[in-house]
C-alpha cells in the first residue's frame, strides 16, 4: 500500500512551518484536516498538535517581523511628512528598531535552518531505510520531536522560551508607544511625546536579550543543546554581544 508520507510531511513542512509563500488558505485547510487510514498510523493527531505547536512560534515571528516593518513605516511616514529625519530623537529609534529587527531575524534564521533544513534532512535520509509502517512511525515521531526540541518548544526550554516571549512583548509595546501620539515640533525640532518610554522599553529589550544569550551560551557549554551554537553564531556574529 502507497502510503506517500513523504509527500504528506513535506506538505506540512511547506505549509505548517511557513515555506511557502502562499500558506494561508492551504493552512488553515491542513489545520483541520482529518488524516485517514492509514496515513493516520504515522501522521496521529498527538503529531498534529505538535506541528501545530511549531507553527503557533513560527507565526509569532511573522507577527515580529510585520511588528518591525510597521514601526519601520511609520518612521519613514515621520520623517517624510512631519520632517522627522533630522531628528536626534529620530535617528535613535531606528537604531532602536534595527536591533530588535536583527534578533528576530537571528531567531527565525536559527528556527529555519535548524528545523526545516537540518532536522528535515535527518528525517528524509532516516526514511529511505524504513522497512516497515512502525519503522516510518518512529522515524516520523522522531522527526518531530527532534524539531519541537530544536525549537525550544519542550518543558526544559520553558525559561529560554519565556524571555523569546518577553522581548516579543516588549517589540510590541515599542510599536504601540510610537504609534500612540503623532510628532511634534520644539523649537525646530522634531520630537516624540512618548521617546522616554520607548527609550525605556529598548532597555529592557536590550538587557532581555543579552541575559538570553547569556543563558543560551551557558548551555552550549554545558553540552545540554549542541545545535544552539547555530544561534549564537547568528546573534554574535560581530561580537556585539559578547563584547558588550
Amino acid at each position: 500500500m502507497e502510503l506517500n508520507v513523504e509527500r504528506h510531511c513535506e506538505a506540512l513542512r511547506h505549509f505548517l512551518l511557513m515555506e511557502d509563500g502562499e500558506f494561508a488558505q492551504s493552512l488553515s485547510d491542513l489545520l483541520f484536516e482529518k488524516v485517514d487510514w492509514p496515513l493516520n498510523i504515522v501522521i496521529t493527531d498527538s503529531c498534529m498538535n505538535k506541528y501545530n505547536r511549531i507553527f503557533s512560534f513560527l507565526l509569532q515571528l511573522k507577527h515580529m517581523v510585520w511588528t518591525l516593518r510597521d514601526v519601520w513605516f511609520h518612521l519613514k511616514r515621520a520623517a517624510l511628512v512631519k520632517g522627522a529625519g533630522s531628528s536626534v530623537q529620530f535617528r535613535q529609534l531606528q537604531l532602536y528598531r534595527h536591533e530588535m529587527q536583527h534578533f528576530v531575524k537571528v531567531i527565525q534564521g536559527y528556527i529555519a535552518n535548524q528545523i526545516l533544513h537540518v532536522t528535515w534532512s535527518e528525517f528524509r535520509t532516516k526514511l529511505g531505510s524504513a522497512a516497515n509502517l512502525d519503522d516510518i512511525h518512529r522515524t516520523h515521531a522522531d522527526y518531530l520531536n527532534r524539531a519541537i526540541f530544536r525549537g525550544l518548544l519542550t518543558e526544559k526550554a520553558a525559561p529560554v522560551m519565556n524571555i523569546i516571549h518577553s522581548i516579543f512583548s516588549l517589540i510590541l509595546k515599542f510599536r504601540a508607544q510610537l504609534i500612540s501620539q503623532p510628532w511634534s515640533s520644539q523649537q525646530g525640532a522634531a520630537e516624540h511625546p512618548s521617546f522616554g518610554v520607548m527609550q525605556q522599553s529598548y532597555r529592557t529589550f536590550k538587557y532581555y536579550s543579552h541575559f538570553l544569550f547569556k543563558v543560551v551560551t551557558k548551555l552550549v557549554n554545558r553540552g545540554y543543546q549542541p545545535h544552539l551554537e547555530d544561534f549564537l553564531l547568528r546573534i554574535n556574529f560581530n561580537s556585539y554581544y559578547q563584547d558588550s
